[in-house]
């Protein structure tokens, strides 16, 4: 699979965690309704779960280190 960051070109977005929080269910969504190929190129559902994959690293960073101690 080809990697997302091949391209010449990229970007980087600064969200808050609701935002991350609101694409990852959404890709959640669309993996569970893709509708398979041919409708959609297979190439699509690939990218979904690269994308689903990174966004869950970026809500496990936020848990990770925003973690508060129960004991205060």
């Amino acid at each position: 699979m080809k990697d997302l960051y091949e391209d010449d070109w990229y970007c980087s977005v600064n969200i808050g965690i609701d935002e991350v929080r609101a694409m990852y269910s959404h890709l959640l969504y669309a993996i569970q309704t893709w509708p398979g190929s041919p409708a959609r190129p297979p190439e699509e559902q690939e990218w979904l779960l690269a994308m689903k994959e990174r966004y869950f690293a970026m809500l496990m960073e936020y848990n990770f280190s925003e973690n508060e101690s129960v004991d205060k």
